[in-house]
């Protein structure tokens, strides 16, 4: 009786832990962070979309792009290079609610590798 308490107990520790690793790794999606970004201000986030389009700052070493899924879009700011339009991209950063570049606010943003 010890013993099967143990095993299932066992059990439900794996199934709690691979639960909670497939929520990890699933990405969220990007018109919840438009429609609450207070909710996720600060917090490291994964999404993923296609780019629509990509600006590389002058003078700068950072640039910006804008990544779409299915439910909204989002201005990503990177310090890499550039991905390339229609390219399908997974992203993690931060979530930036008020981020200026140029004076200019660029409104929620997510900061790559933020």
């Amino acid at each position: 009786m010890r013993k099967a308490m143990l095993v299932s107990g066992a059990a439900l520790l794996s199934s709690a832990w691979l639960l909670a690793t497939a929520c990890a790794l699933l990405p969220t999606r990007i018109g919840d962070i438009v429609r609450e970004p207070g909710r996720f201000e600060n917090h490291t986030v994964t999404v993923r979309g296609e780019v629509l389009s990509a600006t590389k700052l002058p003078f700068m070493d950072q640039g910006f792009y804008v990544l779409r899924d299915a439910t909204g879009e989002i201005t990503v700011v990177t310090r890499g290079a550039l991905p390339a339009e229609g390219q399908k991209k997974r992203v993690t950063g931060k979530v930036q609610s008020t981020f200026k570049v140029m004076g200019k606010s660029l409104g929620v943003v997510l900061q790559e590798g933020g």
